[in-house]
C-alpha cells in the first residue's frame, strides 16, 4: 500500500502539466501512487501523460468517460489504494516536500486530515512569479503554536469560510469513504460540497503554518473564467442544500455567506468583461432566490459578513445590475489609474521606489506595456543593495539619483509614500518627475485580460 494516493484529473492542460507532474514526481517521500484522470483532452495533453506513465511505474494514466471534475475525483478515489489520498490541480505546482511534510503531521496526530498553506502565482515575462500566500490559519483564536493548530473541525462551522481549497492538504482514505464530489458537468465548484462534508464530519484535523501548494491564476481557460459559471453554483448549490439537511444553523449561514460570496465574484468577473451576461439571468435569478429565502429565514445574517457586504448583498437582491455596474466602475477606476500611471511615464524609463510586492507588480505591468521600461528598483533597506530584482539591480537612492537623474521616478508602497516623495525632492527630483502607485498586488490585475489591457492603454 503506498503511503499517499495522488489524484491528478486533467482537461486540455498540456501548456502546464509537464511543470504539474514534475513537482509530483519529485516528492520527497518516494512511495506515491499517482492517478492521472484525464477526460478526453485533444490538446497533447494526454500524449504527455503516457510519456510519463511509460517512464515512471507510479504513475497510472485513467481514462474518465465524463468531462466532470467531480466523477474524476470520485473515481479516483474509489480507485486510490493509498493510506492518505492528495489532490493536485493539473496546472499548478507542489513543492517539493509537501506530501512528506503533511504526511508526517497527519501520522503523527491521528488526524483525518492535514493542510498547509497555498500561494497563488501568475507567470511573467520577467523571469519571476509574481505570488501570494493565502494562510488559511493558523489564526489566534485558535491558539497556534509553533505555526500548528489542531482542531475538531465538526466542531467549527466557520471553516466553511477560511478553508476552500481542496487541494492544500491530504485526506485520510478510511475518512473519505461515503464523501463524494457532485457530478456535475464541467470542472467549476464542485469542491464546495466536498468540503462541507469533510469539515462537518471530521473529528480532527491539522493545519500547518507551511508552504505547500502554489495554484495558478493566469490560466483564462479555467472553469469559473467560463460564462457558464452562474450554472455551475446553482448546480453545485442544490447539491449543497442536500447536504445540509439535518445540519445545525450556524452550517446553514456560513454556507449561505459562502454562496453570496461566490455570487459576487462571478459578477465581478463579468464586470471585468464589460458585458453583462444575458443568458446568465435566469441563474443569477435563482442564486438571489436561495439568498433571499436564507435572510427570511433568518439563516444568512451579518453574524458571518462585513458590513460592505451586507451593504452588496442588499444591492443585488435589489437588482443584479447595480453590483454590476459598481463593480465595473470599480474595475475602470483600476485601468484609470493605470492610464494615469502610464501616461506619467509614457517614453521615459523608469525607477520603482521600493522592491516589494508592490514596486514587483508595478514592475509587472511597465514590462507588459513597454519591454525594458524599468531601469532599477531603488530602496531605504541597505541589506537590499546590489541584488537584483526580476533582472534589474537595487540601488540606494542617492546612487540611483546618480546614475538616473532624468527617470521618471515611481513610488510603489502602501506606507510612507510622503516620506518618500520628500526625500525624492531633496535629492534634487522635481514632483513632475513623480509618480505613485497605488493598485497594490491586486487579485483582478492578475489574469491576462487586463495586462492585455493595459497595453492597450499603453
Amino acid at each position: 500500500m503506498p503511503k499517499i494516493t495522488i489524484i491528478m484529473p486533467s482537461l486540455n492542460v498540456a501548456k502546464y502539466i509537464r511543470a504539474c507532474m514534475e513537482s509530483v514526481l519529485a516528492q520527497t517521500i518516494q512511495d506515491i501512487e499517482v492517478l492521472a484522470i484525464d477526460a478526453g483532452s485533444d490538446d497533447g495533453t494526454m500524449e504527455i501523460l503516457q510519456e510519463y506513465a511509460a517512464m515512471d511505474r507510479r504513475v497510472r494514466l485513467i481514462h474518465s468517460d465524463r468531462k466532470s471534475y467531480g466523477y474524476q475525483l470520485n473515481k479516483g478515489i474509489t480507485l486510490a489504494q493509498g493510506k492518505y489520498i492528495g489532490i493536485v490541480e493539473t496546472d499548478d505546482v507542489i513543492h517539493p516536500d509537501m506530501y512528506e511534510v503533511l504526511y508526517q503531521a497527519a501520522e503523527s496526530r491521528g488526524t483525518d486530515y492535514a493542510k498547509g498553506v497555498a500561494e497563488a502565482f501568475m507567470e511573467t515575462s520577467i523571469g519571476e512569479d509574481i505570488r501570494h500566500s493565502i494562510k488559511v490559519f493558523p489564526q489566534e483564536s485558535y491558539d497556534a503554536g509553533g505555526g500548528i493548530v489542531v482542531l475538531t473541525p465538526k466542531k467549527h462551522p466557520e471553516l466553511v469560510l477560511a478553508d476552500f481549497y481542496l487541494w492544500s492538504g491530504i485526506y485520510k482514505k478510511e475518512f473519505l469513504q461515503g464523501i463524494r464530489l457532485n457530478e456535475s458537468a464541467g470542472a467549476a465548484y464542485q469542491d464546495i460540497g466536498f468540503m462541507l462534508q469533510v469539515h462537518s464530519k471530521a473529528k480532527q484535523a491539522v493545519y500547518l503554518d507551511r508552504l505547500v501548494y502554489r495554484y495558478r491564476t493566469d490560466n483564462t481557460a479555467s472553469s469559473c473564467q467560463n460564462r457558464k459559471a452562474f450554472r455551475y453554483l446553482v448546480q453545485e448549490y442544490e447539491y449543497v442544500e442536500q447536504l445540509l439537511q439535518g445540519k445545525a444553523k450556524a452550517w446553514y449561514s456560513v454556507c449561505y455567506c459562502k454562496l453570496f460570496r461566490q455570487t459576487r465574484e462571478r459578477i465581478f468577473t463579468m464586470a471585468r468583461s464589460g458585458v453583462f451576461w444575458e443568458e446568465a439571468v435566469p441563474d443569477i435569478y435563482s442564486l438571489t432566490i436561495k439568498m433571499q429565502k436564507a435572510i427570511q429565514d433568518g439563516v444568512l445574517t451579518k453574524e458571518y459578513m462585513e458590513e460592505s457586504e451586507w451593504d452588496e448583498i442588499t444591492s443585488l437582491l435589489e437588482n443584479p445590475r447595480q453590483l454590476y455596474d459598481a463593480y465595473g466602475e470599480t474595475f475602470h477606476n483600476k485601468l484609470n489609474i493605470m492610464r494615469s500611471l502610464f501616461e506619467k511615464v509614457k517614453d521615459r524609463r523608469a525607477v520603482i521606489f521600493g522592491c516589494g510586492n508592490w514596486g514587483r507588480f508595478c514592475h509587472i505591468l511597465l514590462d507588459k506595456r513597454k519591454h525594458g521600461t524599468v531601469l532599477a528598483y531603488c530602496d531605504n533597506d541597505a541589506a537590499k543593495y546590489q541584488s537584483m530584482v526580476q533582472g534589474v539591480e537595487v540601488l540606494g537612492l542617492p546612487q540611483a539619483v546618480r546614475k538616473y537623474p532624468d527617470a521618471q521616478y515611481v513610488i510603489a508602497g502602501k506606507y510612507h509614500t510622503g516620506e518618500m516623495r520628500e526625500q525624492l525632492n531633496a535629492m534634487g527630483i522635481e514632483d513632475g518627475q513623480i509618480t505613485e502607485y497605488t493598485l497594490g498586488v491586486d487579485e483582478t490585475l492578475f489574469l491576462a485580460e487586463v495586462t492585455e489591457a493595459a497595453e492597450e492603454i499603453g
